[in-house]
Formats: C-alpha cells, structure tokens, sequence
C-alpha cells in the first residue's frame, strides 16, 4: 500500500479532496508524505540504518521505491529476509504515526528498532518451525 499510495497520508487526502492538517505526526516539521515517512527523514532512516547497516554507503535518503531497488539489484542470498525487515519497518513506522496522531503514546526509533528487530525474528522462527513440522 506504502508503494501503491493507498495509505491515507496528508498528501494522499489531500488529492482526495479531503483537507486537514497535513503537517508529518512524527516530526511536526514537514508535509506528511509516503517518500517523507518512510526513509527520508532521521526518524524513519535511523530505524531502516539500526537494521540494515550496510546502507551507510547512500548519500542521500532513499524513498521507499528505491530501497526496494537496491534489494532486487542485490547480488545476496538473503533478499527475502531483506525485503521481510523492510514490510516490518514500513508496518511498523505507520502505526506508530497512528499512534501519535491519534493516540497519546510514542516510542524512540531505537525501541521501534528493537520492536521490529523481535517481530522480523518471530517471524523467521515461525517460518523455520513450520518448516520442520512437514
């Protein structure tokens, strides 16, 4: 949905013909957008780096189609597992801006982080058991 536009960001309303306050939940500083949500600002790309820490070569901030680029173009064993933390981190940086926009509560990047890091795990020792059992 992230990549399609079918989350119901600022600027996504906004070409819905619904107003509202299009200022960003999580940084209260810029235009609430999927390429400024995921990735391009330090909340989300410190999360994506604690992660993913061979992205430190990127110059400049990646969207959210162009880290999926830079996994497809992966010459690495591990995609799927690449590709799992990135649908985590998308998942998980959208309810947390639900979360401050219509909740109370907040977590830091680095709880997110761990948050996403335990959940990623979880799903690979499923998988794994699954695996075993047929």
């Amino acid at each position: 949905m992230a990549i399609m536009g079918g989350l119901k960001t600022a600027d996504s309303l906004a070409a819905r013909g619904i107003s509202m306050n299009d200022t960003c939940a999580l940084c209260h500083s810029y235009a609430e957008t999927v390429s400024h949500l995921f990735f391009e600002f330090d909340f989300s790309f410190s999360i994506l780096s604690n992660l993913m820490k061979n992205l430190g070569f990127l110059l400049l901030r990646p969207n959210i189609l162009k880290i999926f680029e830079y996994i497809e173009d992966m010459k690495h064993k591990d995609k799927n597992f690449y590709f799992l933390i990135i649908c985590c981190v998308v998942y998980r940086i959208w309810r947390e801006r639900n979360e401050r926009k219509f909740g109370e509560a907040y977590v830091s990047s680095t709880t997110l982080a761990q948050k996403i890091k335990t959940a990623v795990l979880s799903k690979i020792l499923n998988m794994e058991k699954g695996r075993r059992s047929d």
